[in-house]
């Protein structure tokens, strides 16, 4: 990570959004209708590692029209280059966000990934509390993001037509996903949001607040799914410290 003269700040060479909630949503509203397949990417720790190794990431991750800082420690790791406008933005917050602004804005809202009750049911739920016009898109079980089982989703995203697109499916099988596919989908805003639909439906709770404030989120989340996540918060998350440090000692050498 690198903060600029300028105050743009950089992740892998390629801007991160900086602002909170308020100018978040206005630069979605300013995207929109998209004349394209725009991408918005969610980077945190796990992430940043993988960008290393896995190339196809690399691509989503240069294509995305807007990349929001997800993981806690990469925002941290931001204020302390100095990067003082720079804040923690998830997908899970995303997704209610967006389905409140919709009416408003005539926004139609699809959402795809995960088991195919959940979004419905977290699809429902935004309707109901909203009155947004949300749509659960089922998606098949893919051996890989090449499978033509995607084009089940692809047509039915055609069909109808959405502004928006929150695609659950976790990173980063999401971002490459949306990268492989950018040709045949149709026109909208893309964006990776994980687990948003299981908060939404209620399938799995959201660390409170202050936990989340204080950068807990991620253990709350490996006490809930252990199995899955231990490996990659205890084994793989302490790697990003050399990330870290590399970013500050680089910073430091610059004002020399």
């Amino acid at each position: 990570m690198a903060v600029h003269p300028s105050g743009v700040v950089t992740l892998a060479g390629r801007e991160l959004f900086l602002g909170d909630q308020a100018e978040l949503l206005a630069r979605i509203e300013s995207l929109l209708p998209a004349r394209g397949v725009l991408a918005v990417i969610t980077p945190n720790v796990d992430q940043t590692l993988n960008y290393i190794r896995i190339p196809d990431l690399r691509r989503a991750y240069d294509e995305a029209e807007i990349r929001i800082t997800d993981g806690f420690p990469l925002v941290k790791l931001g204020q302390l280059l100095g990067a003082s406008r720079l804040q923690r933005h998830t997908g899970a917050d995303l997704l209610p966000l967006v389905s409140e602004r919709s009416l408003r804005n005539g926004w139609r809202i699809a959402v795809t990934g995960g088991e195919e009750h959940v979004a419905q049911a977290a699809a429902d739920k935004l309707r109901k509390l909203y009155d947004a016009d949300v749509v659960a898109v089922p998606f098949p079980y893919i051996s890989s993001v090449e499978d033509d089982a995607s084009r089940k989703v692809v047509d039915e995203l055609v069909r109808i037509q959405p502004d928006l697109v929150f695609v659950c499916l976790g990173s980063p099988k999401q971002d490459v996903w949306v990268s492989h596919w950018r040709s045949e989908l149709p026109p909208a805003l893309y964006i990776g949001a994980g687990a948003a639909v299981d908060f939404v439906a209620g399938t799995k709770k959201r660390a409170p607040k202050v936990v989340q404030r204080l950068g807990g989120e991620w253990f709350y989340r490996m006490v809930q799914e252990p199995r899955r996540l231990a490996w990659r918060y205890l084994i793989r998350g302490p790697r990003f410290l050399y990330i870290a440090a590399r970013s500050l000692i680089v910073a430091r050498e610059g004002t020399r």
